[in-house]
């Protein structure tokens, strides 16, 4: 491991710092606040002694109040952020594994920003394979607010964090004892407990906390069997003296949550996307009791357990250590560090290609021949074998899937370091507010995918078909598929590895006038990486008598390493003029970056990826009053090396390409509040970009140079809003709001030819306050049963997608109409 001198300078920090008298306690603000206000001091995207209001800061910002997450329970950390301007995000996959893009930033999973916990990552790189940093967080009562910097200095005080950095600030115990109990059920029979309870231990000045959450649901697309289970706990001791403060914090996180995939789609007459005759899209799942558990084949001769119950099931301990050290006047001196250990499981069953029943049984025929006897295929339902069924209209659709059973686990092991000198200092009569730091991490993660192809047909929990070679009279002689199973070892890879990274940064906060403030900072990192991937081939295992195990991805038990180094540096420089206290402007430019990790090597020792580099321009306008807020910012992105990774055909075999291109993002973001009576307020958001490849050039499998430079980027729309009016009706006790929500068309593929069409979507959300103590709370999500596609089928190909002009698609849409209802209460 490189790099300790971090860790030493905190040992001998906190070694200090326990070696002080505990004398006086600091005061602690109050965040108290309503639903749709918005918390003044920040403390994200910047490091200084001196408090900062938003409507002073030099970068975009957007905040959620304690109000604003009791009022509107956001399942999971996509839906929490649905009210942040410039950010197209994608939470049908449910509660994790969600998709983030911000400014246009085209990347999958949350690779581009980094996600906070009190002002340090909780996840080194946030977009490891199969391990998007939302699956190690759950948003809970304990969550006190949300801060969110897009752009601007996000990347100077965190690692990974080019696009925005995303700031969950937790409660702690304060200066008398409190405490919260809420219960939640649902109309897909969810049942959620939230409660924490904190204060003074006793006369002295440490305070306690202790918080977190249980759940167990069916799942919003029904699969027949519980997909959500568990919760978490975390714990705080703190206190504040003069010398400054400390905090020692733990969490465990014990959960299982169910994943949601593609399902097949059909266009109405209006060329609107809906679900196949016989399959809800809104509310059906492919997944089922037949598809639960499967045996995998192994080389080895024994088997592999796959259960899709497990769903993303995460185990995950973490340990925190925050200290505040007060070396002299405006000059301060702060170390957080965090340890975690986490065991992740993603298993699913993902539909990977849909055809006629016909089409496929066609496919299939020639594997007739090898059995004698036989003269052609035909399906059997695998409980109830011998009896041929004619699957031309079955279901009413006449389908049948092709689903990958999919089954990754990814251990991860991490500890990170950060710490910093804080001083405020006066050169020439003008303010400065300096800041240095240094960053450490040592990631350790290991990465095993195993997986098997399985015929169903297409309905609610869909049912597991085998294909047999018939005889001259039509009856089954002999499977081709076993239970279902039509290959077994369709993916393989065993890698392991680690990585060091440490990093340098400054910054200065300049007050060259009372109204005039340049805000400029400075990052370098270097990132070391190392492993092995064991190398994978195709086999025969000779073990059952189908072709199941015909073809069947192994391991070699030969390791190829890596080891490699990356280093870049980046900054940014603000400008930011405050006409007066309630009114500002600011620019600032940025060029930023984005080191490769352990993740690129992990599956592919030989990859060769490269420093991903970016550079944002903005300006923006800000305006607060207490009856009325408005921020609006123009933006620009610049992303030089964006990398999407396809398959194409090299004679009969499927060969990953990387294909790296430049895009370039023109943008407004609009964000305003307006409470001009006590009985109605409204908050709205706006964001309107222009999304492009600047340069993309691709061959394709046929061998053609495509250039497809000036074309939409994937998944992301022109524009989408979202308006959120509200009236506080008897006495201000009920509140009742609605937020209506746009989301422009899209592309699913770099060819701009697979197209997502906009939607709407409508969601209500009341509360009741019986008293000061006793809450009621009622949530309807998509009220209007809107069907909303998110993403196509990205296994079809993100560039040239191979269903393009098929009547029948996959494609994933947002949930269906679902109501929640709560009774809290605070102590």
């Amino acid at each position: 491991m490189r790099c300790h001198f971090l860790t030493g300078l905190s040992a001998g920090a906190l070694m200090l710092a326990l070696s002080q008298p505990a004398l006086a306690e600091e005061a602690r603000a109050d965040h108290a606040e309503t639903p749709g206000a918005s918390s003044d001091i920040i403390v994200t995207g910047r490091a200084g002694n001196t408090a900062r209001r938003k409507v002073e800061a030099s970068y975009a910002i957007s905040t959620l109040s304690a109000a604003d997450i009791q009022f509107k329970a956001p399942i999971g950390v996509g839906e929490a952020l649905k009210n942040v301007p410039g950010f197209w995000i994608e939470s049908s996959s449910g509660e994790a594994s969600g998709n983030v893009r911000v400014r246009g930033i085209p990347n999958d999973g949350y690779s581009q920003l980094a996600l906070q916990e009190d002002g340090l990552t909780i996840q080194h790189d946030a977009g490891l394979g199969w391990l998007n940093a939302d699956q190690a967080f759950r948003v809970d009562s304990t969550v006190e607010r949300i801060e969110v910097v897009r752009g601007g200095p996000s990347s100077i005080f965190a690692s990974n964090a080019p696009g925005a950095t995303v700031n969950f600030i937790t409660r702690k115990g304060g200066d008398h004892f409190e405490a919260f109990a809420k219960y939640e059920v649902s109309s897909y029979n969810s049942h959620r407990f939230d409660g924490w309870l904190g204060g003074p231990i006793g006369a002295t000045p440490w305070r306690y906390f202790v918080g977190g959450f249980y759940r167990i649901s069916d799942g919003r697309r029904t699969s027949g069997y519980g997909q959500d289970k568990g919760g978490q706990i975390r714990g705080t001791l703190s206190g504040d003296f003069n010398w400054g403060s400390l905090m020692l914090g733990v969490k465990r996180i014990d959960d299982r949550i169910g994943n949601s995939m593609v399902s097949p789609f059909v266009n109405d007459g209006n060329g609107n996307p809906e679900g196949v005759p016989g399959f809800n899209a809104l509310y059906d799942n492919i997944a089922g009791p037949e598809t639960r558990y499967f045996n995998f084949r192994q080389a080895d001769g024994s088997t592999y357990r796959f259960d899709d119950g497990v769903g993303t099931t995460v185990k995950l301990t973490q340990l925190t250590a925050e200290l505040k050290l007060n070396l002299a006047k405006d000059f301060t001196f702060k170390n957080n560090a965090r340890y975690r250990d986490s065991w992740t499981r993603r298993n699913a069953v993902t539909p990977y290609s849909v055809y006629t029943a016909s089409s496929l049984l066609s496919a299939l025929s020639p594997y007739a021949a090898t059995v004698s006897g036989g003269k052609s295929v035909g399906y059997v339902y695998t409980d109830t074998p011998g009896t041929v069924v004619n699957m031309n209209n079955a279901n009413g659709n006449g389908l049948a899937l092709v689903d990958l059973i999919r089954s990754f686990t990814v251990p991860e092991k991490e500890f990170v370091d950060d710490a910093r000198f804080q001083k405020t200092a006066y050169l020439f009569g003008q303010k400065h507010d300096f800041a240095f730091g240094g960053y450490y991490a040592h990631v350790s993660e290991a990465y095993q995918a195993t997986s098997a192809t399985a015929i169903t047909d297409v309905q609610n929990q869909a049912r597991l078909l085998d294909v047999y070679v018939l005889d001259a009279n039509g009856k089954p002689i002999q499977s081709l598929t076993e239970n279902g199973i039509l290959s077994y070892g369709a993916e393989y890879a065993n890698g392991r590895g680690h990585s060091d990274t440490v990093a340098l940064y400054g910054s200065d906060e300049w007050q060259i006038t009372p109204k005039l403030r340049l805000d400029g900072g400075i990052r370098w990192e270097q990132v070391w990486v190392q492993g092995q991937v064991e190398g994978s081939k195709t086999t025969n295992l000779n073990q059952s008598a189908t072709i199941a195990d015909n073809s069947v991805l192994v391991g070699t038990g030969v390791y190829t390493p890596f080891n490699r180094t990356f280093n870049h540096a980046g900054w940014t420089l603000g400008a930011n003029y405050q006409f007066m206290p309630s009114f500002g402007a600011f620019a600032r430019y940025t060029s930023t970056f984005r080191l490769p990790s352990v993740g690129d090597f992990i599956s592919n020792a030989n990859n060769n990826p490269i420093v991903q580099t970016m550079n944002f321009t903005e300006v923006g306008l800000k305006f607060q009053r207490p009856t009325f807020n408005a921020y609006l910012t123009g933006f620009r992105s610049v992303y030089k090396s964006y990398a999407i990774t396809d398959y194409k055909t090299v004679g009969t075999a499927f060969v990953a390409q990387t294909v790296y291109g430049d895009t370039n993002t023109w943008g407004v973001e609009a964000e305003a509040t307006w409470h001009p009576r006590t009985w109605f307020d409204i908050h709205g958001q706006y964001t309107w970009q222009d999304p492009k490849f600047s340069r993309f050039i691709y061959t394709n499998s046929s061998g053609v140079l495509t250039d497809y430079s000036g074309h939409q980027l994937i998944r992301v729309p022109k524009n989408s809003w979202r308006i959120s009016p509200a009236v506080n009706l008897l006495n201000q006790k009920l509140r009742i709001q609605t937020d209506v929500s746009f989301y422009g068309k899209r592309w699913s593929d770099v060819a701009n030819q697979v197209k997502l069409p906009s939607y709407t979507t409508l969601d209500l959300e009341a509360q009741y306050s019986v008293n000061k103590r006793l809450m009621l709370n009622f949530y309807v999500d998509n009220l209007t049963n809107t069907v909303g596609l998110t993403e196509g089928n990205p296994r079809a190909g993100t560039i040239d997608n191979t269903e393009v002009g098929a009547a029948t698609y996959l494609a994933r849409s947002i949930f269906g109409r679902s109501f929640r209802g709560a009774i809290s209460y605070k102590f």
